[in-house]
Protein backbone atom coordinates (compact mmCIF):
# COMPACT_ATOMS: atom_id res chain seq x y z
CA UNK A 1 0.00 0.00 0.00
CA UNK A 2 2.90 1.88 1.00
CA UNK A 3 4.19 1.68 -2.61
CA UNK A 4 1.01 2.65 -4.57
CA UNK A 5 0.65 5.81 -2.34
CA UNK A 6 4.50 6.81 -3.36
CA UNK A 7 3.28 6.09 -7.13
CA UNK A 8 1.04 9.24 -6.94
CA UNK A 9 3.17 12.40 -6.82
CA UNK A 10 0.54 14.27 -5.67
CA UNK A 11 -0.98 11.39 -3.35
CA UNK A 12 -4.86 10.99 -3.32
CA UNK A 13 -5.34 14.62 -1.32
CA UNK A 14 -3.79 16.43 -4.64
CA UNK A 15 -5.39 14.26 -6.85
CA UNK A 16 -8.90 15.12 -5.40
CA UNK A 17 -8.12 18.49 -5.35
CA UNK A 18 -6.97 19.25 -8.74
CA UNK A 19 -10.54 17.37 -10.02
CA UNK A 20 -12.57 19.26 -7.65
CA UNK A 21 -10.81 23.00 -8.79
CA UNK A 22 -11.28 21.31 -12.94
CA UNK A 23 -15.34 20.70 -11.91
CA UNK A 24 -15.41 24.16 -10.21
CA UNK A 25 -13.75 25.97 -13.33
CA UNK A 26 -16.04 24.19 -15.68
CA UNK A 27 -19.34 25.46 -13.86
CA UNK A 28 -17.78 28.62 -13.73
CA UNK A 29 -17.12 28.56 -17.38
CA UNK A 30 -20.30 27.19 -18.43
CA UNK A 31 -22.37 28.36 -16.19
CA UNK A 32 -21.63 31.82 -16.44
CA UNK A 33 -21.76 32.35 -20.33
CA UNK A 34 -17.90 32.70 -21.05
CA UNK A 35 -18.25 30.03 -23.67
CA UNK A 36 -16.83 30.94 -27.00
CA UNK A 37 -20.34 31.71 -28.26
CA UNK A 38 -20.78 34.48 -25.64
CA UNK A 39 -18.23 37.15 -27.14
CA UNK A 40 -19.81 36.74 -30.44
CA UNK A 41 -23.09 37.39 -29.41
CA UNK A 42 -22.22 40.64 -27.50
CA UNK A 43 -20.50 41.41 -30.34
CA UNK A 44 -23.28 40.61 -33.06
CA UNK A 45 -25.61 42.46 -30.22
CA UNK A 46 -23.69 45.62 -30.07
CA UNK A 47 -23.19 46.34 -33.50
CA UNK A 48 -26.26 47.71 -34.46
CA UNK A 49 -27.85 49.30 -31.34
CA UNK A 50 -29.30 52.04 -33.52
CA UNK A 51 -30.98 49.27 -35.22
CA UNK A 52 -32.52 47.91 -32.01
CA UNK A 53 -33.74 51.63 -31.10
CA UNK A 54 -35.53 52.60 -34.00
CA UNK A 55 -37.04 49.66 -34.71
CA UNK A 56 -40.91 51.28 -33.46
CA UNK A 57 -40.07 54.79 -35.37
CA UNK A 58 -42.05 54.62 -38.46
CA UNK A 59 -40.11 55.39 -41.58
CA UNK A 60 -42.42 56.76 -44.50
CA UNK A 61 -41.79 54.82 -47.63
CA UNK A 62 -41.19 56.34 -50.91
CA UNK A 63 -43.82 55.51 -53.44
CA UNK A 64 -41.52 56.70 -56.78
CA UNK A 65 -43.21 56.11 -60.07
CA UNK A 66 -41.34 53.34 -61.76
CA UNK A 67 -42.44 55.13 -65.74
CA UNK A 68 -45.35 57.72 -66.88
CA UNK A 69 -48.43 56.45 -65.27
CA UNK A 70 -51.83 56.90 -64.25
CA UNK A 71 -52.92 56.80 -60.16
CA UNK A 72 -55.90 55.85 -58.71
CA UNK A 73 -55.26 58.23 -55.95
CA UNK A 74 -58.63 57.00 -53.74
CA UNK A 75 -56.90 59.26 -50.52
CA UNK A 76 -58.23 62.39 -53.06
CA UNK A 77 -62.03 61.89 -52.99
CA UNK A 78 -63.06 58.39 -53.88
CA UNK A 79 -66.80 57.55 -53.51
CA UNK A 80 -69.35 55.54 -54.65
CA UNK A 81 -72.90 56.50 -53.47
CA UNK A 82 -76.04 54.48 -53.80
CA UNK A 83 -78.97 56.40 -54.82
CA UNK A 84 -81.01 55.19 -51.62
CA UNK A 85 -77.93 55.98 -49.34
CA UNK A 86 -78.07 51.86 -49.27
CA UNK A 87 -74.40 50.77 -47.74
CA UNK A 88 -71.97 49.78 -51.13
CA UNK A 89 -69.15 47.75 -50.80
CA UNK A 90 -66.52 50.56 -52.07
CA UNK A 91 -63.42 48.13 -52.06
CA UNK A 92 -65.05 45.98 -55.14
CA UNK A 93 -65.73 49.23 -57.35
CA UNK A 94 -62.15 50.22 -56.66
CA UNK A 95 -60.59 46.95 -57.26
CA UNK A 96 -62.52 46.75 -60.82
CA UNK A 97 -61.20 50.34 -61.27
CA UNK A 98 -57.60 49.32 -61.17
CA UNK A 99 -58.12 46.64 -63.01
CA UNK A 100 -59.79 49.09 -65.77
CA UNK A 101 -56.93 51.49 -65.83
CA UNK A 102 -54.43 49.84 -68.70
CA UNK A 103 -56.43 51.92 -71.98
CA UNK A 104 -55.89 55.01 -69.89
CA UNK A 105 -52.35 54.42 -68.96
CA UNK A 106 -51.63 53.73 -72.90
CA UNK A 107 -52.47 56.38 -74.40
CA UNK A 108 -51.22 58.71 -71.11
CA UNK A 109 -47.86 57.13 -72.19
CA UNK A 110 -48.34 58.02 -75.65
CA UNK A 111 -49.78 62.00 -75.17
CA UNK A 112 -46.95 62.57 -72.47
CA UNK A 113 -44.45 62.25 -75.33
CA UNK A 114 -45.70 64.99 -77.27
CA UNK A 115 -46.74 67.37 -74.31
CA UNK A 116 -44.19 67.05 -71.36
CA UNK A 117 -46.23 68.93 -69.16
CA UNK A 118 -49.13 66.80 -69.18
CA UNK A 119 -48.92 66.46 -64.94
CA UNK A 120 -52.23 66.82 -62.42
CA UNK A 121 -55.09 65.47 -60.89
CA UNK A 122 -58.55 64.78 -62.98
CA UNK A 123 -61.88 64.19 -60.98
CA UNK A 124 -64.42 61.63 -63.21
CA UNK A 125 -67.74 61.33 -62.34
CA UNK A 126 -69.85 58.50 -63.42
CA UNK A 127 -73.18 56.37 -63.10
CA UNK A 128 -73.49 52.83 -62.54
CA UNK A 129 -76.27 51.45 -63.60
CA UNK A 130 -77.45 47.53 -62.55
CA UNK A 131 -76.22 45.63 -65.28
CA UNK A 132 -73.45 47.66 -64.56
CA UNK A 133 -73.02 49.44 -67.67
CA UNK A 134 -71.35 53.00 -67.10
CA UNK A 135 -72.89 56.23 -68.29
CA UNK A 136 -73.04 60.49 -67.81
CA UNK A 137 -69.20 60.31 -67.58
CA UNK A 138 -67.96 64.11 -66.92
CA UNK A 139 -65.05 65.80 -65.30
CA UNK A 140 -65.83 67.23 -62.35
CA UNK A 141 -62.55 68.87 -61.51
CA UNK A 142 -59.10 68.93 -63.70
CA UNK A 143 -55.52 69.94 -63.27
CA UNK A 144 -54.83 69.35 -66.62
CA UNK A 145 -55.22 71.79 -69.42
CA UNK A 146 -54.95 69.76 -72.39
CA UNK A 147 -59.08 69.68 -73.12
CA UNK A 148 -58.48 66.60 -76.19
CA UNK A 149 -56.70 64.52 -73.55
CA UNK A 150 -59.30 65.19 -71.44
CA UNK A 151 -61.94 64.41 -73.84
CA UNK A 152 -59.53 60.93 -74.38
CA UNK A 153 -60.24 59.78 -70.76
CA UNK A 154 -63.63 60.69 -70.14
CA UNK A 155 -64.05 58.20 -73.71
CA UNK A 156 -61.98 55.39 -71.99
CA UNK A 157 -64.11 55.65 -68.61
CA UNK A 158 -67.48 54.75 -70.44
CA UNK A 159 -65.95 51.44 -71.47
CA UNK A 160 -65.43 50.43 -68.35
CA UNK A 161 -67.73 47.97 -67.01
CA UNK A 162 -68.80 47.08 -63.03
CA UNK A 163 -71.02 43.46 -64.09
CA UNK A 164 -71.43 41.17 -61.33
CA UNK A 165 -70.29 43.54 -58.39
CA UNK A 166 -73.31 46.08 -58.42
CA UNK A 167 -77.70 45.66 -58.54
CA UNK A 168 -78.41 49.40 -58.00
CA UNK A 169 -77.85 52.61 -59.22
CA UNK A 170 -74.35 53.92 -57.78
CA UNK A 171 -73.14 57.71 -58.21
CA UNK A 172 -69.21 57.14 -58.46
CA UNK A 173 -66.29 60.25 -57.96
CA UNK A 174 -63.23 58.82 -59.37
CA UNK A 175 -59.74 61.32 -58.41
CA UNK A 176 -57.34 60.12 -61.12
CA UNK A 177 -53.62 61.22 -60.30
CA UNK A 178 -51.07 61.91 -64.10
CA UNK A 179 -47.36 61.20 -63.16
CA UNK A 180 -44.10 61.39 -64.90
CA UNK A 181 -41.47 58.88 -63.98
CA UNK A 182 -39.23 59.37 -61.02
CA UNK A 183 -41.70 61.54 -59.00
CA UNK A 184 -42.95 60.74 -55.27
CA UNK A 185 -46.65 59.83 -55.83
CA UNK A 186 -47.15 60.53 -52.02
CA UNK A 187 -46.06 64.06 -51.83
CA UNK A 188 -47.81 64.24 -55.27
CA UNK A 189 -51.34 63.28 -53.35
CA UNK A 190 -50.03 65.24 -50.20
CA UNK A 191 -49.70 68.56 -52.21
CA UNK A 192 -53.06 68.14 -54.11
CA UNK A 193 -55.21 67.39 -50.39
CA UNK A 194 -53.11 71.16 -49.23
CA UNK A 195 -54.35 72.27 -52.84
CA UNK A 196 -58.36 71.12 -51.82
CA UNK A 197 -57.62 72.26 -47.57
CA UNK A 198 -56.87 75.50 -49.30
CA UNK A 199 -59.85 75.75 -51.49
CA UNK A 200 -62.29 74.88 -48.94
CA UNK A 201 -61.14 77.81 -46.77
CA UNK A 202 -61.37 81.22 -47.52
CA UNK A 203 -57.82 82.57 -48.63
CA UNK A 204 -55.95 85.12 -46.55
CA UNK A 205 -55.14 87.84 -48.36
CA UNK A 206 -51.32 87.63 -47.49
CA UNK A 207 -51.05 84.43 -49.49
CA UNK A 208 -52.91 86.72 -52.56
CA UNK A 209 -51.09 89.55 -52.32
CA UNK A 210 -50.81 93.01 -51.02
CA UNK A 211 -52.51 94.83 -53.73
CA UNK A 212 -56.14 94.07 -52.50
CA UNK A 213 -55.68 95.61 -48.41
CA UNK A 214 -53.73 98.77 -49.93
CA UNK A 215 -56.64 99.62 -52.04
CA UNK A 216 -59.04 98.94 -49.75
CA UNK A 217 -56.71 101.13 -46.98
CA UNK A 218 -56.27 104.03 -49.76
CA UNK A 219 -60.05 103.55 -50.80
CA UNK A 220 -62.26 106.80 -51.06
CA UNK A 221 -65.04 107.66 -48.45
CA UNK A 222 -67.62 105.44 -48.70
CA UNK A 223 -70.54 108.42 -49.43
CA UNK A 224 -72.01 107.46 -52.89
CA UNK A 225 -70.63 110.63 -54.82
CA UNK A 226 -70.56 110.46 -58.51
CA UNK A 227 -66.76 111.02 -58.21
CA UNK A 228 -66.17 108.30 -56.30
CA UNK A 229 -67.90 105.95 -58.75
CA UNK A 230 -65.62 107.45 -61.49
CA UNK A 231 -62.19 106.87 -59.90
CA UNK A 232 -63.12 103.23 -58.78
CA UNK A 233 -62.05 102.13 -61.93
CA UNK A 234 -58.56 104.05 -62.33
CA UNK A 235 -57.35 102.73 -58.98
CA UNK A 236 -57.89 98.57 -60.04
CA UNK A 237 -56.13 98.72 -63.16
CA UNK A 238 -53.17 99.84 -61.41
CA UNK A 239 -53.15 97.62 -58.79
CA UNK A 240 -53.62 94.83 -61.02
CA UNK A 241 -50.94 95.70 -62.95
CA UNK A 242 -48.22 96.48 -60.38
CA UNK A 243 -49.01 92.61 -58.79
CA UNK A 244 -47.27 89.86 -61.33
CA UNK A 245 -44.05 91.57 -61.71
CA UNK A 246 -43.65 93.03 -58.68
CA UNK A 247 -40.78 91.65 -56.70
CA UNK A 248 -42.18 90.34 -53.32
CA UNK A 249 -38.94 90.98 -51.13
CA UNK A 250 -40.65 88.59 -48.32
CA UNK A 251 -39.83 85.89 -46.67
CA UNK A 252 -41.73 82.42 -46.95
CA UNK A 253 -41.57 78.96 -45.14
CA UNK A 254 -41.46 75.45 -47.24
CA UNK A 255 -44.10 73.39 -45.81
CA UNK A 256 -43.69 70.13 -47.30
CA UNK A 257 -40.65 69.15 -48.66
CA UNK A 258 -40.44 69.83 -52.73
CA UNK A 259 -38.19 70.65 -55.88
CA UNK A 260 -36.92 73.97 -57.40
CA UNK A 261 -37.16 74.03 -60.73
CA UNK A 262 -35.67 76.08 -63.33
CA UNK A 263 -39.02 77.11 -65.16
CA UNK A 264 -42.31 77.03 -63.50
CA UNK A 265 -43.76 73.71 -65.10
CA UNK A 266 -43.58 70.07 -63.72
CA UNK A 267 -41.81 69.27 -66.77
CA UNK A 268 -38.44 71.53 -65.39
CA UNK A 269 -35.44 70.25 -64.72
CA UNK A 270 -35.05 69.95 -60.75
CA UNK A 271 -32.15 72.60 -59.87
CA UNK A 272 -32.52 71.45 -55.60
CA UNK A 273 -34.82 69.97 -52.81
CA UNK A 274 -36.03 72.04 -50.04
CA UNK A 275 -36.41 70.61 -47.12
CA UNK A 276 -40.09 71.24 -44.55
CA UNK A 277 -38.64 74.84 -42.86
CA UNK A 278 -36.22 75.68 -45.38
CA UNK A 279 -36.12 79.88 -45.45
CA UNK A 280 -36.57 81.42 -48.84
CA UNK A 281 -37.13 84.87 -50.57
CA UNK A 282 -39.89 85.16 -53.38
CA UNK A 283 -38.67 87.49 -55.86
CA UNK A 284 -41.67 87.51 -58.10
CA UNK A 285 -45.18 85.37 -58.93
CA UNK A 286 -46.20 83.61 -61.58
CA UNK A 287 -49.78 82.18 -61.66
CA UNK A 288 -49.62 79.89 -59.17
CA UNK A 289 -45.54 79.22 -58.68
CA UNK A 290 -43.22 81.34 -56.91
CA UNK A 291 -39.74 82.58 -58.06
CA UNK A 292 -37.88 82.33 -55.32
CA UNK A 293 -34.31 81.61 -53.81
CA UNK A 294 -33.12 80.57 -50.78
CA UNK A 295 -32.03 82.83 -47.64
CA UNK A 296 -28.15 80.98 -47.60
CA UNK A 297 -27.99 82.59 -51.41
CA UNK A 298 -28.36 79.07 -53.62
CA UNK A 299 -29.88 79.17 -56.66
CA UNK A 300 -33.02 80.93 -58.08
CA UNK A 301 -35.75 79.18 -59.19
CA UNK A 302 -39.59 78.25 -58.67
CA UNK A 303 -42.24 76.44 -56.97
CA UNK A 304 -45.65 75.93 -56.34
CA UNK A 305 -47.23 78.18 -53.79
CA UNK A 306 -49.14 75.68 -51.98
CA UNK A 307 -45.78 74.31 -50.57
CA UNK A 308 -44.44 77.58 -48.67
CA UNK A 309 -46.18 79.94 -46.55
CA UNK A 310 -45.11 83.60 -45.25
CA UNK A 311 -43.15 83.54 -42.16
CA UNK A 312 -45.82 85.53 -40.48
CA UNK A 313 -48.42 82.67 -40.65
CA UNK A 314 -45.67 79.80 -39.84
CA UNK A 315 -45.07 81.73 -36.20
CA UNK A 316 -49.46 81.79 -35.61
Amino acid sequence: MKSVRQGWPLGIRGLTGVVSCLIGFGVVYFGFGIGPESPKKEASAEANPVARRDLGKPVRAMNFALGNMVYFARELGFSAKAAKDSPVDTNKIAARIENQLQGMREIYQLEVAKNPTLVGTMMLQFNIAPTGEVSQVKEASARINDDEFKKRMLAEASKWSFAEIVSENLTVTCPLLFVHEGMDITTLVRWEKSISDLNDKPTPARLVGDAAPTQQANAPSPVPTIASAKQAPAVAPKANLATPGKSEGKEFRIKYATVLRKDPNFASPSLTTYTIGTKVTVLQRQGDWLEVRSNDNGPIGFIRKEFAEPLEVAHN
